[in-house]
């Protein structure tokens, strides 16, 4: 009897256990979460998309490239969701990104984002929120805005009951100090051999420094640090003569050559080479490393005869940055060009020429030829500037849509979608009895392209009533 009743207790716990189901893990925010992104040519999350792709987790760095095929480096958009399960709690949202962001909780009545920098960008500061949520499934999106420059996104979350400390993400360019305009790009390294991402970089004078036994620059060590200078410099054709005294190691590159190289500790030696160039512009490379102690680096570019080049200064017209970082491209588009380099908010550079439209300016950057957007840009003196890409303007940036003036109501609680159908993922929701006005149509009329709170996306006409009156033909055909 007592060993039927203890097969009568065991198959109860088992049954209990079966019935009972495996607990659901709660997400983790940078790995295992997979997340999909649509990706559009415009800042305004306009369709179509022109590039969809996955993420196993949001700790993304695009620099100045394209975040995937057919997608322009500049002036993109992105509208990155996840559906994942959270267990009851607070939550506290981490972001960190540049440009802009808005992240959305689920589908929020009121139609505002948790967290928004569409219309104040805050590159480089992470931004929190803290969320409470139910235990269940949770929609969590993330729309992102690029519009030139570096592009990066970093989110993760965490449940306050652990106490967090924060995010470990990595210093965002934006942080470091305000560069100053010269002819030198300085990168600075947090270690002795100039390995992986710049933790500074800067535009300089000259690589010419004394630190002595501090800090080379905020965010580095005194000691075990590394530094790469880049410079494109027109000069006359001449023999010329190099001359580097440095404290620990040094570099340097002509066009591509090594000419000194001398990189191991020291205290101070001086080291010197000759070289032949041609009229143009050259590209000269500074490398150096310090090991401890104190440090110092002392370069000279000399022509024969002991006189240094003399340096460019900008005359007539000129572009002065306005944007943090501004890409150089080879051609007066972001669409197929490369990026040359990169110049800072506040540097001026002359200008050269412009395309036809004047919606791209051509600048001297130290040397080297490149095109800026006019946007990002302050022109002074511009009379007179010569149209130097052929007459051919320039592809205008997709505008904002249009409003029409016309309403549509929900019939009942109505999904907002991507695209103009059902296998588009769900962005948001139109309450019932709720308006939105719409900006655009399907060409046969069965989808509305509308605007509600921050949202741009498409209805089905089947569930949605127009205003009383409305003339369908003056409404663009969008999608």
């Amino acid at each position: 009897m007592k060993r039927l009743l203890l097969v009568l207790i065991l198959l109860a716990v088992l049954a209990l256990g079966f019935f009972a189901g495996p607990t659901t893990k709660p997400a983790l925010a940078q790995g295992g979460v997979w997340w999909q992104a649509q990706f559009y040519n415009n800042t305004f999350l306009i369709e179509p998309a022109v590039f969809t792709t996955y993420y196993n987790g949001l700790a993304l760095n695009w620099g100045a490239g394209s975040p995937g095929s057919g997608v322009n480096p500049d002036g993109f958009s992105a509208r990155i969701a996840t559906d994942t399960y959270f267990a009851a709690g607070t939550y506290r949202f981490y972001i960190l990104a540049d440009d802009a962001i808005k992240l959305w909780i689920d589908f929020p009545p009121t139609q505002q984002a948790t967290i928004d920098t569409f219309d104040a960008p805050r590159p480089g500061v992470t931004l929190t929120a803290d969320v409470t949520l139910t235990a269940g499934s949770h929609h969590i999106q993330v729309d992102f805005k690029e519009n030139t420059g570096d592009a990066y996104l970093y989110v993760t979350w965490a449940n306050l009951a652990t106490n967090p400390t924060g995010p470990n993400f990595p210093n965002p360019p934006t942080n470091v100090p305000a560069p100053t305009t010269g002819p030198w790009t300085g990168q600075y390294y947090n270690n002795g051999f100039l390995g992986g991402t710049p933790t500074v970089t800067v535009n300089e004078a000259s690589p010419s420094h004394n630190w002595g036994e501090g800090v080379p620059i905020a965010g580095l060590p005194a000691d075990n640090f590394s530094a790469r200078w880049t410079s494109f410099q027109t000069l006359n054709a001449g023999a010329y003569q190099i001359s580097v005294k440095a404290d620990d190691g040094v570099r340097v590159f002509v066009d591509g050559n090594l000419l000194i190289n001398e990189f191991h500790t020291a205290s101070g030696q001086t080291y010197t080479a000759s070289v032949n160039l041609a009229a143009g512009v050259h590209t000269f490379v500074v490398e150096y490393f310090e090991a401890g102690g104190a440090a110092f680096l002392e370069f000279n570019l000399l022509q024969a005869g002991g006189s240094a080049p003399p340096p460019t200064v900008p005359g007539g017209p000129t572009a002065t940055v306005i944007a943090y970082r501004l890409n150089v491209r080879n051609a007066p588009t972001a669409i197929g060009s490369t990026v040359l380099t990169r110049i800072s908010r506040n540097e001026t550079y002359s200008i050269v020429g412009r395309n036809a439209a004047g919606s791209w300016w051509q600048i001297n950057v130290n040397g080297l030829i490149g095109w800026v957007s006019g946007r990002y840009i302050a022109i002074n003196n511009e009379q007179n500037v010569p149209v130097t890409d052929g007459g051919q303007p320039a592809p205008q940036p997709t505008q904002p849509p249009v409003q029409t003036g016309i309403t549509v109501t929900a019939r009942s609680n109505l999904n907002i979608r991507s695209g103009p159908g059902l296998s588009n993922p769900v962005i948001g929701r139109l309450p019932y009895l709720q308006s939105a006005q719409i900006v655009g149509r399907n060409a046969a009329g069965t989808w509305w392209h509308i605007q509600y709170g921050g949202l741009t996306g498409w209805v089905s006409s089947l569930y949605a009533n127009l205003r009383e009156g409305a003339n369908v033909n003056i409404i663009p055909v969008t999608g």
